[in-house]
């Protein structure tokens, strides 16, 4: 698939193609909100969770409410809670 056949789609066409098995299951409905997680080798890190686009889009941990993106999340955390909805 390239970029042109993608823009053809209809939204449709293009939400039976996603594969959402790149997304954090810990952070699904977390999308916008600032969560406080600890990494399964101890490390504790704040960021706001964001979900990238495309046909296998990713969670993103993103660090302030400014900023246009950010690292991919990890695949899996020790635990996370969540702050406040920050976005």
């Amino acid at each position: 698939m390239n970029y042109e056949t993608w823009k053809n789609l209809t939204l449709a066409e293009k939400t039976n193609l996603v594969d959402n098995s790149a997304l954090t299951k810990q952070l699904l409905g977390l999308e916008g909100w600032r969560v406080e997680v600890i990494t399964t080798y101890g490390e504790k890190r704040r960021f706001i969770v964001g979900k990238s686009t495309g046909w296998k889009p990713c969670h993103l941990e993103v660090s302030r409410r400014n900023a246009l993106g950010g690292f991919s999340a990890e695949k899996e955390y020790s635990s996370v809670k969540k702050l406040y909805f920050a976005r």
